[in-house]
């Protein structure tokens, strides 16, 4: 099975949800007030309404969209497996988000007269959250496991520094990261408006905020790990998901000077040029992994120098001049 041809099955994944809109309203389009509502204020009021056709129309249109953007990443020679699954993957919660809107929209409406008389959602907004997000999950492992990258067969360049370690010594390394500074000041406003919510509306108007803030909590605590294996970073504190790179990868490895402006924030993130991926926690001191095929990682760490060496020394061992 070609790289692309295996990527087909995610899409038609991903299209899936986008047939339950025109299918539920021609089941239910005779029970359904038109115009339907399309907003609520904080009071739980209908504030604007939409015909019932402008409605269906741009939720189809806007998961057509995506689908399309991943019947292209799926079929383009040049993007990379990452890269392909990331589209596949929002393609699939773009479309899981329009069938949520409108299920939710619709399910209220049922046997409603008019749409002014439509109740505001309550539970049904972590609907609209965790539809897009498990469905975006499925449709980014249906894509499969990533092909295997070349491997390195070099030692690393003579003048990189090395730890001495004595024959059959076991290295390795291994740092927790704290919350970043620019993380909590971020939880402030987003912990103020959820509290806000929760006293002026409800408490599931205060949902996206609770759990955005929870995930911002969970995944910003890293933990980095060098050993024989390779790089591993895990985030969270169950160091889940996790992000791999096998030591047979890695061509070397120096101290380099981290800018989160150029990696557009913190966190992990994909580097402009396409190739690399960082762990960016802050500006400063860090390292830097050249892996095969021309890609790299780079990762904040404490102790730069000796991270690289290490990394450069477990590469001695494994492979013959």
């Amino acid at each position: 099975m070609t790289d692309r041809v295996r990527f087909h099955p995610a899409v038609a994944l991903a299209a899936v949800p986008a047939a339950l809109v025109p299918l539920t309203e021609r089941l239910w389009g005779d029970r359904l007030p038109d115009p339907l509502p399309s907003h609520w204020d904080f009071a739980g009021r209908v504030e604007d309404t939409t015909t019932l056709s402008a409605m269906v129309t741009a939720l189809v249109a806007m998961a057509a969209v995506a689908v399309v953007a991943a019947l292209v990443a799926a079929l383009a020679p040049a993007p990379r497996w990452r890269v392909r699954r990331a589209v596949i993957g929002a393609a699939g919660a773009i479309t899981a988000g329009t069938a949520a809107i409108w299920l939710v929209t619709a399910g209220l409406s049922l046997d409603v007269a008019v749409a002014t008389d439509v109740p505001s959602p309550s539970w049904q907004i972590m609907l609209l959250i965790l539809a897009p997000a498990v469905w975006g999950v499925l449709v980014a492992r249906a894509c499969g496991t990533a092909p295997e990258e070349p491997a390195a067969d070099s030692r690393p360049p003579a003048g990189l520094a090395r730890l001495d370690l004595a024959p059959g010594q076991r290295a390795a390394w291994n740092e927790t990261s704290p919350l970043p500074r620019v993380a909590l000041i971020a939880l402030v406003p987003l912990l103020v408006a959820a509290v806000g919510l929760v006293v002026g509306v409800s408490f599931w108007a205060a949902v996206p905020l609770l759990l955005a803030t929870a995930g911002v909590l969970l995944l910003m605590r890293t933990r980095f790990t060098v050993d024989a294996r390779g790089v591993t970073i895990g985030f969270g504190p169950w160091s889940w998901p996790r992000v791999r790179v096998p030591m047979r990868e890695i061509v070397s490895a120096a101290p380099t000077t981290v800018r989160m402006l150029e990696w557009g924030g913190w966190g992990y993130r994909n580097s402009l040029d396409g190739r690399g991926r960082g762990l960016i926690m802050r500006s400063g001191p860090g390292v830097r992994f050249e892996l095969s095929s021309g890609r790299y990682l780079v990762a904040t760490v404490r102790d730069p120098a000796t991270v690289s060496a290490l990394v450069n020394t477990l590469l001695d061992n494994v492979r013959t001049p």
